[in-house]
């Protein structure tokens, strides 16, 4: 996205694990395009890339595969590392002490028919899927800005307050102050 459509100066793509539900997250920062083009190109990306994923040979894959293994069976590069993957474990309350391991014996049995249904589940932009797309527009003028509302500086406040409240009445604020019962 980066190279080939000179979308901006950081492109990023990454997973997390948040309250119990996998992501993926996809950050594009540009001066150049509107943030409505980055989301149409991620999901340029995912139509392409789903593609790439069904006429990859079958030895390619399987290299895929060995690759992803082997860096997951990789030991801790330090203490600090090592430590820093044991607390989030703790953290998010799963306490598999050997997911690297277990994610490689499982990766063992992985096919590519598997992997192509569950991107057409959970990634491809052709079926129904669960996003949330967050646009931060900056100041800029011209196509950057687009999809920027237009406000007073001195009713800011009062847009976000407006904006909160609805999304805390769409989500019927599930996951505020909700502890961790693992934890305890």
């Amino acid at each position: 996205i980066r190279t080939k459509d000179q979308f901006g100066y950081d492109v990023h793509c990454d997973i997390r694990w948040s309250y119990g539900i996998m992501g993926i997250v996809f950050k594009i920062v540009t001066n150049v395009k509107s943030a409505s083009a980055a989301v149409e190109r991620i999901d340029k990306f995912l139509s392409d890339f789903r593609v790439d994923l069904e006429t990859m040979s079958a030895a390619e894959f399987l290299e895929h595969l060995v690759g992803l293994s082997t860096q997951k069976l990789d030991m801790f590069n330090s203490l600090s590392e090592q430590c820093d993957h044991y607390w989030c474990e703790i953290r998010d309350g799963r306490f598999e002490w050997e997911a690297y391991r277990d994610e490689a014996i499982c990766l063992r049995s992985v096919q590519k028919g598997d992997l192509l249904k569950a991107f057409d589940k959970w990634l491809n932009p052709a079926s129904h899927r669960n996003v949330i797309a967050i646009q931060v527009i900056g100041t800029g003028e011209g196509d950057v800005s687009i999809g920027r509302p237009s406000l007073e500086s001195d009713k800011v406040d009062d847009y976000l307050d407006a904006v909160s409240s609805d999304f805390h009445i769409l989500c019927k604020a599930q996951t505020w102050g909700r502890v961790n019962s693992k934890l305890f």
